[in-house]
């Protein structure tokens, strides 16, 4: 297995300090943001491709013409197609920034593991020639049976 992670490990310290700063840059957007629900997301128009374009087009036959709607500006949706033109930027770097994230996690937990593994084995191995080293090893080889787990009692 390569390893590709894990040579050079942030300080508890400089992850905090990253985390302060991105409460700080979430605080910060809370003016301009919302949290929906799963059913509230779910139940919102969604626009098509190309439609930012289209829109445009609305507004401006719409103020033309003279038409309006109640509770409903070409103001308003001009806005909106603003605030998510705008916010695409920072939502495409924090995405990416999440993805990286999630890779290196993944890419440790599996080189961690491999490790792990390769050192079970190993153990399990000259366990038999060691009592002590086999009752210490013994909650190991029950996390790695395989087949059919008794039911825990409760207590």
């Amino acid at each position: 297995m390569q390893d590709l992670v894990g040579s050079k490990v942030p300080s508890a310290k400089d992850i905090e300090k990253l985390v302060d700063q991105v409460k700080a840059i979430t605080a910060t957007m809370e003016e301009y943001t919302i949290t929906l629900t799963d059913k509230q997301r779910a139940a919102t128009t969604k626009m098509r491709n190309g439609g930012e374009a289209v829109v445009s087009t609305i507004g401006g036959l719409t103020t033309e013409h003279k038409i309006s709607l109640p509770q409903i500006t070409v103001e308003g949706m001009n806005a909106d197609l603003l605030l998510a033109q705008r916010l695409r930027s920072l939502s495409t770097a924090v995405t990416a920034l999440g993805q990286r994230l999630d890779d290196t996690i993944l890419e440790a937990q599996s080189e961690c593991w491999w490790a792990a593994t390769a050192y079970y084995t190993t153990l399990a191995r000259i366990s038999s020639a060691n009592a002590d080293l086999q009752a210490a090893l013994k909650p190991v080889v029950d996390f790695f049976a395989v087949g059919r787990r008794k039911p825990k009692t409760p207590t």
